[in-house]
């Protein structure tokens, strides 16, 4: 009995005791802790003001500009080609790649030689076919003279029938002479314009003013109606087609005769800009483009400053917006909401976007005049949070 009271204060010391102090310890360093720790003053937060930029809302009936791209064309290209048959006995010496020919300008001429010979010939026929032909009309003349002298004998009984019938045959037959020789003399007349055209056509002359490529010709070289010399491209006649939007196309009528810019661009700098004017459109669309095809032509006083192939863009004017505010786009935010700063606070506005273009929008919807609209981006934009106008920007 005495072991076994001994052997549980053995296991009271060696295992509870020290798991008590342990405990006990524990308790009183936590205890001393939260006496000792230090007071912590709250702290009030004072709600964040965001600095702000601002646009005023101005309402104005507005033009915007829409920007397209396109190649310049020229309206006219010409295949130089010979409407004669022969060989080239003249080469203008401007019949080069990239030289400027002025209309009229002869540029080949064809060896003609035969041609006049042959004319010459027709000539000769013509000449000798008139005297035959005045010579048959006198004959006639004087056999129809002999009819009538023959039928007064032969009513008085002095002629037979039979010398009144050779006399009209005589002068049928001569007649008949005089309606063949007038028949091949209008024949050797239209030979002979036959001719003169084709000696005419021996010369090529420049149709129009233009500037020439893909010259292929030389002295002596045999050339056909199929033969290309070059091809003259009208300078003084240039057009830039481009596609405008269906919105637009929908009322093509009303882009007739208005103006546009052409602006030829190397990298960011403008090389040149010229004004067109848009003179037609396509009457089909092709429903990948979006929109519809029209026909702008340059100036012709200024067509040459931006060659022909040029890639330009092509500034133009296509909506009448009636009543409308322009804000910049950084106004713009989700479900198309702006938001308006009143009495230092922001307000949710719901508009109407009728177009955007050049980082611009153009719109219409809960706003009033001079509205101030909050054009800063901010991460986080809400109703009702407090904004400090910092400066006021006007859209251009």
């Amino acid at each position: 009995m005495r072991s076994q009271m001994v052997r549980f204060l053995k296991f009271l010391l060696t295992r509870i005791f020290p798991a008590f102090l342990v405990l006990g310890l524990f308790i009183a360093g936590f205890m001393y802790l939260q006496s000792t720790k230090p007071v912590v003053e709250p702290i009030t937060l004072e709600e964040k003001e965001w600095s702000v930029k601002a646009t005023p809302v101005s309402f104005s009936d507005a033009q915007p500009n829409f920007r397209a791209y396109s190649t310049v064309k020229a309206m006219r290209h010409a295949n130089l080609q010979m409407a004669a048959i022969g060989e080239i006995e003249f080469v203008s010496p401007n019949l080069k790649d990239g030289a400027i020919l002025k209309k009229g300008e002869l540029l080949v001429r064809l060896d003609t030689t035969r041609q006049i010979l042959a004319l010459a010939d027709t000539d000769a026929k013509i000449e000798a076919e008139k005297i035959n032909i005045a010579s048959l009309e006198k004959q006639t003349e004087l056999r129809r003279k002999l009819v009538d002298r023959v039928q007064k004998m032969k009513i008085r009984n002095v002629a037979t029938d039979a010398s009144l019938d050779e006399a009209e045959l005589s002068l049928v037959i001569t007649e008949n002479q005089v309606s063949q020789s007038i028949a091949r003399l209008r024949a050797l007349e239209i030979l002979r314009k036959n001719q003169l055209k084709d000696i005419e056509d021996a010369e090529l002359v420049a149709p129009f003013t233009g500037s020439l490529s893909n010259v292929n010709i030389a002295l002596g070289q045999r050339v056909t109606g199929a033969s290309s010399f070059g091809t003259l491209t009208e300078i003084n006649a240039a057009e830039v087609p481009f596609i405008v939007p269906a919105e637009i196309f929908v009322n093509a009528d009303r882009l007739l005769n208005s103006k546009v810019s052409v602006i030829w661009k190397s990298g960011n700098d403008n090389v040149a800009t010229i004004p067109a004017t848009i003179r037609r459109y396509q009457s089909q669309v092709d429903k990948s483009d979006g929109g519809g095809t029209v026909f702008a032509e340059l100036d012709v006083e200024t067509a040459t400053s931006i060659p022909v192939g040029a890639f330009v863009e092509v500034v133009y004017q296509g909506l009448d917006l009636k009543q409308v505010a322009v804000l910049p786009e950084t106004a713009l935010h989700e479900n198309n909401q702006v938001y308006s700063v009143v009495n230092g606070r922001s307000v949710a506005k719901q508009v109407e976007i009728k177009h955007r273009s050049d980082g611009k929008i153009w719109i219409t919807g809960d706003l009033e005049e001079n509205d101030l609209i909050v054009n800063t981006r901010l991460p986080g934009l809400a109703a009702g949070m407090k904004v400090e106008i910092s400066e006021i920007i006007d859209v251009e």
